[in-house]
């Protein structure tokens, strides 16, 4: 009988450890950003962008990831209409340099509200949709550019505005390579 307290503190202790083994806890933020950004198209942007942003340092999972970064890219799009509509305004140069950067306003704010429907996609768990609207997002984005050449042949693209573009298409399509690691 002096085999049976041992064998007790064996199993008591093999149910302690087994909940840990199949319930694992989940990796810290600043590992699970690396982790899911070494499956993006482009680790050090990824990193920076979610790292940007506070709210990544207690997300708990990729979805919480992936939904920081659509986020993001609606702020990006949101300052980059309002830059735009400024553009607008303020433009000396030719009355179709300030149509075409009142309509590169107009699709940045439809690329924000694109995202939004990524988001609430996301949160459905509807990722095929979701990356539906990231690719639109990104198409209303590069718009403006082929709009401005187009309507302004021979002026140059203002390079802060083809940054901001730049900047939004990189954040759409680390959001993007985020989402597809869901499913």
């Amino acid at each position: 009988m002096a085999s049976s307290p041992s064998y007790f503190f064996f199993f008591f202790f093999l149910l302690l450890l087994t909940p840990s083994l199949a319930f694992p806890p989940p990796p810290p933020s600043s590992t699970l950003i690396q982790t899911t950004c070494s499956l993006t198209s482009n680790y050090d942007f990824c990193v920076a962008a979610l790292r940007s942003d506070p709210r990544s340092l207690r997300a708990k999972d990729v979805k919480s990831l992936s939904a920081i970064a659509l986020r993001i890219a609606v702020a990006k799009a949101k300052t980059t209409a309002a830059y735009a509509t400024s553009l607008a305004k303020n433009a000396t140069e030719v009355a179709a340099s300030r149509s075409a950067f009142g309509t590169c306003a107009e699709k940045y704010k439809n690329a924000g509200e694109a995202l939004r429907w990524a988001l609430g996609s996301l949160a459905q768990e509807n990722y095929d949709y979701a990356c539906v609207h990231i690719g639109a997002a990104q198409e209303y984005a590069s718009t403006c550019g082929r709009l401005f050449f187009r309507r302004n042949p021979g002026m140059a693209f203002p390079a802060a505005m083809a940054k901001r573009e730049d900047e939004l298409q990189r954040l759409c399509g680390t959001a993007f390579d985020i989402i597809s690691q869901l499913g």
